[in-house]
């Protein structure tokens, strides 16, 4: 199962975003640093919401709102968590499998779920109001600021050796709000997963899943040299 572990939540549950909105915590997979392995986070962009959902269309009226103010629905939609469990099939959830499939070559894992050796979130931390399009399109200050705030506050609590930024808009926008981390922790970028043909899986674009490759497979010989010494 592609199970989260629990062993940071009573730190992660200390965050200002996730009291508001607990179903939005961050996975952790349950090999997240186990076995001398390195731990690796990556940091997407944003959920959705249902189709007639609206709380999410104001910027300051979301980050003044609670989980409470959400239905069931809107709760499952922004359910971190749940969707890494699930089983990726609509159309919005293809980051997952091609992130999966991807660090299970490069990561040469047996198990059915690669992703249970990282960690996840997304970067922004209101979902995009409009369900499919981009929230790039719908970003306000307040959204930089709060969504590099809790990577900033993720980092300190789960201190990954390598964060991807698997979203050259998050990478942009969030990247250079969050303080550089005294544990050395190292910040890369690469192009979303879902670009297919034009950058992900184009040779000549130098950030997509190429360098998503090289990134992955230095980080795992360096910390295998590092166990060695």
């Amino acid at each position: 199962m592609n199970e989260s572990t629990e062993i940071f939540d009573s730190k992660l549950n200390e965050i200002d975003h996730y009291q508001r909105f607990p179903s939005m915590l961050p996975f952790v997979g349950k090999n997240y640093g186990k076995n001398n392995s390195p731990k690796i986070m990556l940091i997407a962009e944003s959920h959705y919401l249902p189709p007639k959902s609206t709380i999410s269309k104001n910027p300051e009226k979301w980050y003044s709102s609670t989980q409470a103010d959400l239905s069931d629905e809107e709760i499952a939609w922004i359910n971190t968590r749940v969707i890494l469990k699930g089983n990726w099939k609509p159309a919005g959830h293809m980051i997952f499998r091609e992130l999966n499939t991807r660090m299970s070559e490069f990561m040469k894992v047996e198990e059915f779920r690669a992703m249970t050796n990282v960690a996840f979130m997304n970067g922004f931390q209101r979902p995009a109001p409009e369900t499919g399009d981009s929230i790039k399109n719908f970003c306000k200050s307040i959204d930089y600021t709060i969504g590099a705030k809790t990577i900033n506050e993720v980092v300190k609590i789960i201190e990954p050796d390598l964060v991807i930024f698997v979203s050259k808009l998050s990478w942009d926008k969030l990247r250079w709000k969050i303080p550089k981390y005294e544990s050395g922790v190292r910040y890369e970028f690469v192009c979303h997963p879902g670009t297919g043909g034009r950058y992900w899986h184009n040779k000549k674009y130098e950030h997509g899943l190429k360098k998503f490759k090289s990134l992955i497979e230095n980080e795992i010989n360096k910390n295998a040299l590092q166990q060695r010494i």
